[in-house]
């Protein structure tokens, strides 16, 4: 579904998606497995449905947790696309207090410190929201799973001292349309955008700005009032983006990889911040984004 030519303005260039088991994340929880009893584990190490946000990395950091970027879990939005690839928020795993599942309703809720409300995630797909771990129970390693579908798996698991999330300002600065007519085509908010793309072997690039066939490279600022896939074709990997500058609208055409070094990137989607954290929208999933108007 797309392509990318010469794009970056303000890159980040950080390493790898690296699947995370970690120092950062929480060390014990309560497990509430198939047969409702609890138990409690300690040494716990996160691995399935949690990754390092490697895009937020510091090579230059004085730790390898800094170096590598947040330890964060995946959740899938519910109506976020009728794709594989859908509208994904990255929580900090620090921040999780909770996750139950609902296998009957085919839906997960997290609950994050410092959230009034929790947030879902759908199960109805095949190893989405999937969440894997070990720890020792009872001096015996142990494994659980949630979310799968499959004999023994956890209906709860509660962290133990979890942090409250970090707070940020400006992820309210956009709302965005989410293309899912089933769902009435729902709308979301965030803010400070960026262009996510990855290249062979999990490397990823976080740009400020993605260059447009003619005129100058699109950032996502203040002065873009709206932002409007027309076309997401992966037969050319072109995309048609309809954008009001100011008081200027016009249409713009975004190659969807990036040329470095010799290897070519591809682009994976905007990431916005929210409340929770971060969201990765895919192209295809946004039907538009607009300023929220000012009384």
């Amino acid at each position: 579904m797309r392509r990318w030519g010469q794009v970056v303005v303000g890159l980040m260039l950080v390493s790898g998606l690296a699947f995370a088991r970690a120092a950062d994340g929480p060390t014990e929880a309560t497990v509430t497995d198939a047969d409702n009893k609890e138990v409690k584990v300690a040494g716990l190490k996160l691995s399935t449905g949690t990754r390092r946000l490697a895009w937020l990395g510091d090579p230059a950091g004085d730790t390898e947790d800094a170096k590598k970027g947040p330890l964060a879990l995946e959740l899938r939005e519910p109506h976020s696309t009728t794709y594989s690839k859908g509208i994904i928020t990255y929580v900090p795993v620090n921040s999780v207090e909770s996750i139950k599942y609902d296998y009957d309703k085919q839906v997960a809720s997290v609950v994050v410190k410092g959230l009034a409300e929790p947030l879902a995630g759908t199960l109805q797909y095949r190893g989405v929201n999937v969440l894997g771990f070990e720890g020792t129970v009872d001096d015996k390693v142990t494994r659980f799973s949630g979310g799968a579908f499959t004999k023994g798996n956890i209906k709860a698991v509660v962290f133990a001292d979890a942090t409250p999330i970090a707070s940020k300002k400006g992820t309210s600065s956009w709302q965005v349309q989410i293309d899912q007519p089933k769902a009435e085509n729902p709308t979301l908010k965030a803010g400070n955008f960026k262009f996510l793309y990855q290249y062979p072997g999990g490397v990823e690039v976080l740009a400020e700005a993605a260059t447009v066939r003619k005129g100058d490279p699109l950032k996502l600022d203040d002065a873009v009032k709206t932002f409007t896939p027309l076309a997401v074709d992966q037969n050319t990997h072109l995309a048609a983006i309809e954008v009001q500058i100011g008081d200027t609208e016009k249409v713009v055409v975004i190659p969807q990889q990036l040329e470095k070094d010799g290897k070519t990137g591809v682009l994976v989607g905007l990431v916005g911040e929210v409340d929770a954290g971060w969201k990765l929208f895919p192209l295809h999933s946004i039907k538009g984004m607009k300023r929220p108007r000012r009384d």
